[in-house]
């Protein structure tokens, strides 16, 4: 019989009624665990309205709590975890640094992969970090390269599970007389970037054939740069690509990055690259794939309002009206696959800050093709949608068969 994603909601979570959402708290498959991002939002009894209090590190050590919570209500803790995300508001970043500390509370010695990201905004105005996870039954490697130290950082190179590889998001850098310098050349960031994955890969013992899903995050002085860059990637990957989404965030951590990637890979086993036959012509010479089938999952690459047997956006300026195509998008990557939008754990909408008015009309479209089984979530503003001006939404999702 087939196996569903089974939803993980805490008996008891005291900030928020999680039944108002169209989205749940973490959603298992197959021992794997995606978590929805959280913010530190609460209800407050007295404003009788959620809210976020307090300075990033007051914000932070409560989403810790909260997700120890849903970790708890999976039967994991946060030795399970394999990959963290922290999407930070550009205010917050003087006191970022301070959350390593929070983090290591957490998890001890435990390794994990982590990104760090500098967005628009979040979904709610106050709040100053959101943070999500990916946690994995099974025992735990970390990844490290040779000559590198890392106790005292909160995450390691990269995390293997039960033959699923997990990469920290890393930006292409060389070092010159002692300091890491960024040269100001997109294709040339990628190709260091892509340089250090590729040794990460390596000491995991796969390859890039086995990346079933890159996230570029980009910055926006590359925007107009990043399209160049195509030919590194294709070097890279070969004419294996994976799935992938690029989002322009509003910059990087490191004030000269470029681009900063992140990867999943899949060891062993059947890869399947899914392609849409109609869509064909007009996404068939891309340098991704529509999605990646390798073992039990199934990583989409970015949907938005673009109508791919035509190559047109739909939809206009209404941000409902290009969610349900981004949507419909992803539901007919899944047919294709042979599978179901039952089928999908997780999913990020990543927001135009001209879109955010109007988001929280989206949750009908949720429900429109999920019925009542939500999978976990994340919503964020990033700087813009890499496409044309009117378009207001990108959605990403991973499924697990």
């Amino acid at each position: 019989m087939p196996v569903h994603a089974v939803e993980v909601d805490p008996i008891k979570f005291p900030w928020l009624d999680l039944n108002r959402y169209t989205f749940c708290a973490g959603t298992e498959s197959s021992g794997i665990v995606y978590l929805s991002g959280q913010t530190a939002s609460e209800y407050d009894p007295e404003l009788g309205s959620v809210v976020c209090k307090g300075d990033l590190l007051t914000q932070t050590k409560l989403i810790y709590e909260k997700l120890a919570v849903v970790l708890e209500a999976a039967g994991m803790s946060f030795a399970n975890v394999v990959q963290t995300v922290d999407y930070v508001d550009a205010t917050a970043l003087p006191l970022y640094r301070q959350t390593g500390l929070i983090r290591q509370g957490y998890f001890g010695g435990s390794p994990v992969a982590a990104t760090g990201i500098v967005v628009e905004r979040l979904l709610r105005p106050d709040a100053l970090i959101e943070v999500s996870m990916v946690a994995m039954r099974g025992d735990k490697h970390p990844i490290t390269l040779p000559g590198e130290t890392y106790d005292q950082r909160t995450y390691v190179p990269g995390v293997e599970v039960e033959g699923i590889v997990w990469t920290s998001g890393f930006v292409g850098n060389e070092v010159v007389a002692g300091r890491s310098y960024y040269p100001q050349d997109t294709s040339l960031q990628l190709e260091l970037a892509y340089s250090v994955i590729g040794n990460v890969l390596t000491e995991a013992e796969t390859m890039p054939e086995d990346v079933v899903k890159s996230l570029d995050y980009i910055s926006p002085q590359c925007v107009i740069q990043y399209p160049e860059a195509d030919d590194v990637r294709r070097r890279f990957f070969g004419e294996r690509f994976p799935a992938t989404t690029s989002i322009p965030v509003n910059r990087l951590l490191r004030p000269d990055g470029h681009v900063e990637i992140e990867m999943v890979a899949v060891k062993g086993g059947v890869r399947e690259d899914i392609q849409v036959p109609e869509w064909t012509e007009n996404y068939g010479g891309l340098s991704r794939s529509a999605a990646v089938k390798k073992g039990r999952m199934i990583h989409l690459s970015g949907q938005s309002s673009v109508d791919h047997t035509s190559g047109e956006t739909v939809g206009g300026f209404d941000i409902v009206a290009q969610c349900d195509k981004a949507y419909a998008n992803i539901a007919r990557i899944m047919e294709e696959s042979g599978y179901r939008m039952d089928d999908v754990v997780n999913t990020i909408e990543w927001v135009a800050p001209n879109g955010l008015m109007e988001y929280r009309k989206l949750s009908e479209v949720r429900r429109k093709y999920f019925g009542d089984r939500y999978p976990s979530a994340t919503g964020v503003s990033m700087h813009r949608i890499l496409g044309k001006p009117e378009q207001l939404i990108e959605v990403t999702a991973v499924a697990i068969v």
